[in-house]
């Protein structure tokens, strides 16, 4: 791939500003339509949009560490690069290794938040790290483990399927479709008040961590492209259809979860994590391996 090229990948499409887009459409249409869902006054759709505008024009609040800004700029970095490693367009995907980088940096976006709560002096963001921590973990648990099953059905380290994939395994990427869905990240976002890990974090660098929650939305649903992808379920020349297909499951979840009441008690969603979605996750990767073998 020529630098040009690959430099409009990374910072416009799918990477960059792109994936961006991307993700604040998919939490402006998905809160527009889980309001419509409850009867409630539905927000307009470029809110989230409206909002990182407004908090990127506003000022720091006072003895903030710098290490909170730094630490939700690496992540946004992450995750941009990721972005930019997806199939897209035709034939752009060839070397090894790049699902393995893909999928590492799924953990940028937990561990910054993290580290914004340690880093932000503030007690009620201590308290609400410790109270988020388990669930921070406990979601990466199934998503990790699901994504294993790419690899092993299509026996490649690629993003890019090249050949396809045997019936069962293309059960088992269908069932880490699922999977990424059912991790999207939306019990982490809007946090920010009293007893959360982004309480007294303001301004432009709430702003950086409203970009990180975009993008993190984006990233997973190209990870449901891939595995859609994968499966052929899409004609060759016709296989971006993928990612439109992957947006529109994603935003309709997240809609799902808006019209639900946004209310899912950390306990419980722990619980559905490591008591329902990890045991998904290990019979996905076991039907994948049987397949690739």
């Amino acid at each position: 791939m020529k630098l040009p090229e690959a430099m409009l990948r990374l910072l416009l499409f799918p990477g960059g500003l792109g994936a961006l887009a991307l993700g604040l459409l998919a939490r402006g249409v998905a809160a527009f339509w889980g309001a419509r869902a409850r009867g409630r006054p539905a927000p307009a759709i470029w809110e989230p949009f409206a909002d990182l505008w407004r908090l990127a024009r506003k000022g720091v609040p006072e003895a903030m560490h710098p290490a909170v800004a730094w630490a939700a700029l690496l992540a946004i970095a992450g995750l941009v690069w990721a972005a930019s490693l997806l199939p897209w367009p035709e034939g752009h995907l060839d070397a090894e290794g790049n699902w393995i980088a893909y999928v590492a940096l799924l953990a940028a976006p937990a561990l910054a938040r993290l580290m914004a709560a340690g880093f932000s002096g503030n007690l009620d963001a201590a308290w609400g790290a410790r109270l988020q921590a388990p669930l921070e973990v406990s979601r990466l648990l199934p998503l990790l483990w699901g994504s294993a099953t790419l690899p092993l059905a299509t026996r490649q380290l690629e993003l890019a399927s090249q050949a396809a994939v045997r019936p069962l395994g293309a059960v088992a990427l269908l069932l880490a479709a699922v999977l990424f869905l059912a991790t999207l990240p939306w019990p982490l976002w809007d946090r920010d008040r009293r007893q959360a890990p982004l309480a007294g974090i303001g301004g432009r660098w709430l702003a950086l961590y409203r970009a990180l929650e975009a993008l993190e939305l984006a990233v997973q649903a190209g990870l449901v492209a891939v595995a859609l992808r994968a499966i052929y379920l899409f004609p060759e020349r016709y296989s971006w259809i993928a990612l439109a297909s992957a947006w529109i499951a994603c935003t309709a979840v997240l809609a799902a979860f808006e019209a639900s009441g946004q209310e899912f008690p950390t306990e419980l969603t722990v619980r559905c994590y490591t008591r329902w979605l990890a045991p998904l996750a290990f019979l996905a990767t076991l039907l994948a391996a049987w397949a690739g073998r």
